[in-house]
């Protein structure tokens, strides 16, 4: 079962979806998340931790109980999918995250920590009433309301990372820092920090990302295909720079992705 809800202004500006995932025992118990320069919110209401590993062989499991944040990643990350499980999770926009987080966003980076040591106790509370809640539809609703409670006395977004972010996504393929940050108005330093404070990535790590997340859902589709076409049309200098990129932010050369399904571009099952 899947649900997902897009929540109204104000939240909306910050977040893209709230969402309630149940389902029973994968065939695999380990997956590779792909990137996606955004940074989430993981509750788990049926399982009393998530498991997270520092490298795709699946060493050095952590077991994190209770709800996470994961920061903006530039680069795969390994879950543990063991057991059922039901989860209710939020995924910001680029920089929406800055409002709930202060200045955590740098820190969190390539990171997964427990949403309590940046919340305190009330994250814990928080997850408690969700699980104890009579229906997704209410775990979710308590999620939203709690977030549009700490919208309300949060510091309004950076303009220039709310400007940033929309002018890389207006054309994901040719993403180039220079060019916004010249319209920007801003030294280079002065971009690059306020742009990193607010989407916990730097310009180029976001943008090479969001080049990659732009090819996955037509390769999720259509499988392997002519490379050097793919290259060209994905805004990578040439086929050797699109495997240099694939290989650095997925783990994986082009030719091997295989995501879990086709609505799940980020998602590619581990062999046990």
């Amino acid at each position: 079962m899947f649900l997902s809800q897009r929540p109204a202004p104000p939240l909306a500006a910050h977040v893209d979806c709230l969402w309630y995932s149940a389902r029973g025992e994968l065939p695999h118990t380990r997956e590779r998340s792909l990137p996606t320069g955004s940074a989430d919110i993981v509750v788990p209401l049926l399982q009393d931790h998530l498991v997270r590993y520092d490298d795709a062989l699946g060493n050095a499991a952590r077991r994190l109980r209770g709800a996470v944040v994961q920061g903006a990643h530039d680069r795969f990350n390994v879950r543990g999918t063991e057991g059922p499980s039901a989860v209710v999770g939020v995924h910001f926009r680029p920089g929406g995250a800055a409002a709930f987080f202060a200045g955590a966003l740098p820190a969190l980076r390539n990171r997964t920590e427990l949403l309590e040591d940046l919340w305190g106790p009330v994250a814990r509370t928080l997850r408690e009433r969700m699980q104890a809640a009579s229906s997704p539809q209410q775990a979710l609703q308590l999620m939203h309301d709690h977030l549009l409670q700490r919208l309300m006395t949060a510091p309004a977004p950076d303009p220039l990372a709310t400007f940033a972010v929309m002018a890389f996504r207006r054309e994901p393929a040719g993403a180039r820092v220079a060019p916004v940050q010249h319209a920007s108005g801003c030294m280079p330093a002065q971009f690059i920090r306020r742009f990193e404070q607010a989407v916990g990535l730097t310009p180029k790590r976001y943008a090479r990302v969001l080049r990659l997340g732009e090819l996955l859902p037509a390769l999720a589709r259509c499988g392997p295909r002519d490379w050097a076409q793919v290259a060209a049309g994905g805004g990578y200098a040439d086929q050797s720079h699109l495997i240099r990129e694939f290989r650095a932010l997925a783990g994986m050369a082009p030719g091997a992705y295989r995501p879990v399904r086709t609505d799940q571009p980020t998602h590619v099952a581990l062999p046990d």
